[in-house]
């Protein structure tokens, strides 16, 4: 009787460890496949932001997050006055928005300027050919909260993030996109 439970725990210890290694090994593949994706999206959003700038700084965090702004003297603006991009790639959404079957994908770029949050910049990126493509850019204020089945769904609020009522929920709504013939459309 011993040995048959001893017998028994040896095999639900194997097939454990045995199960525990095969998902190790999806989730591995999963991660470089969207680590693949993420660096693309980071490389684009970091060129984006570069070029709006004569001579960019570009500070990168440990936990990823790109920080870009006017490396010159400007003596006219207070540096704390100074625009500042931030890049986080935890703001990446993936998943298809248009017709081909090619992972898209959408990052939200924050910028302020001293203390002052601009309007956030939503890059939407096309998979044309293997590669993302910058299409298109919508400033409004909205978080991106997923892409499924080619329809954006997204939460936009009605006042700025600088106002106390930015968190207002009678001031948020949920809204679906989908994007068509290169626009983006509302949809119900």
């Amino acid at each position: 009787m011993k040995k048959s439970c001893f017998n028994l725990l040896k095999l639900l210890f194997f097939v454990f460890c045995l199960l525990s290694i095969v998902s190790c090994t999806q989730n591995d593949n999963k991660s470089v496949s969207g680590n693949l994706i993420g660096k693309e999206v980071m490389e684009i959003a970091v060129k984006y932001a570069r070029d709006k700038f004569k001579e960019p700084k570009e500070i990168v965090g440990e936990n990823g997050i790109v920080t870009i702004c006017e490396n010159q003297q400007n003596f006219v603006t207070l540096e704390k006055n100074q625009l500042e991009y931030t890049i986080d790639p935890s703001e990446i959404d993936t998943g298809l928005i248009d017709d081909d079957p090619g992972q898209d994908a959408i990052i939200t770029i924050s910028s302020a300027r001293g203390q002052y949050f601009e309007t956030p910049e939503h890059l939407i990126l096309i998979k044309t050919d293997g590669k993302l493509i910058l299409n298109r850019v919508v400033e409004s204020e909205m978080t991106i909260m997923g892409i499924k089945d080619k329809v954006i769904t997204a939460e936009v609020r009605s006042h700025s993030r600088n106002t106390p009522l930015r968190d207002c929920s009678e001031c948020k709504e949920v809204v679906k996109y989908q994007f068509r013939d290169g626009d983006l459309i509302r949809i119900e």
